[in-house]
């Protein structure tokens, strides 16, 4: 039985203009042996499912030739994450404008350069959370984009402020200044369109659930990017920034 202990040697920290932000730029990995424990019976019983899953869970979908890290104001991570959902939902609904991704639903705080196994999705997406389209008055949306400044931003998809004194300032949505008198049609996860990570005001508004796991999304983004002869590299592309 072995485990993987992620140590970050070398890792060169970048700070980025107008925030205190901090990019990871390398990383390696060592793995360490560990003495198995407990019961020899049970570890017998459970070896034919944990070779199973090994098996599974080792199988590549793709590669990525960047680092994709965990950060706020927006991440590469993130911006993988949000532009997959929003992306597989405009296939099926053309209106929709906008798709935002609460940043405590990233899992890991980065992936390496290289394969990216089923397993890592499984990592960085272990919920099964599904997909939610949800109508949002422009008041509400208002108050949505607060909400995200507050802590600190979260990924978006079509969706660009800055932050100052935790509100959003010059909202622009789908290309257009956010308009407090018009009903956004939006991309997000069922967990906070019901609600989850203080998103109350999102309980009573209309909303469509999707029978399609977030984490599926993502496995068929990077296979069809892998299927195309192209790596995963999301870019930084200045969604939410901090003012200066």
């Amino acid at each position: 039985m072995r485990i993987v202990i992620c140590t970050y040697i070398s890792c060169l920290l970048l700070l980025a203009a107008c925030s205190n932000q901090y990019h990871i730029t390398g990383h390696s990995d060592k793995q360490y042996a560990v003495s198995n424990t407990g019961d020899s019976n049970m570890l017998k019983f459970l070896q034919p499912y944990k070779q199973s899953m090994d098996s599974q869970f080792s199988v590549i979908l793709g590669r990525c030739d960047t680092i994709l890290y965990k950060s706020q104001p927006e991440c590469t991570l993130g911006n993988f994450m949000v532009d997959a959902m929003t992306e597989a939902l405009r296939k099926k609904d053309a209106t929709i404008e906008a798709g935002v991704f609460n940043y405590g639903g990233i899992r890991l705080p980065y992936i390496g350069t290289g394969d990216i196994t089923l397993g890592k999705i499984f990592e960085l997406m272990p919920f099964d959370n599904l997909v939610c389209i949800i109508d949002i008055p422009g008041d509400t949306m208002l108050k949505f984009c607060n909400h995200i400044a507050a802590y600190g931003g979260w990924p978006v998809n079509g969706i660009q402020f800055t932050i100052k004194d935790k509100q959003a300032q010059q909202i622009v949505i789908n290309g257009k200044p956010l308009d407090t008198h018009k009903t956004y049609h939006i991309a997000v996860n069922d967990y906070i369109a019901g609600g989850g990570d203080n998103c109350s005001f999102f309980i009573n508004l209309h909303k469509q659930t999707e029978n399609i796991l977030i984490r599926d999304i993502l496995i068929a983004y990077i296979k069809t990017l892998s299927k195309q002869n192209r790596p995963l590299h999301p870019y930084i592309e200045k969604r939410i920034q901090n003012a200066g």
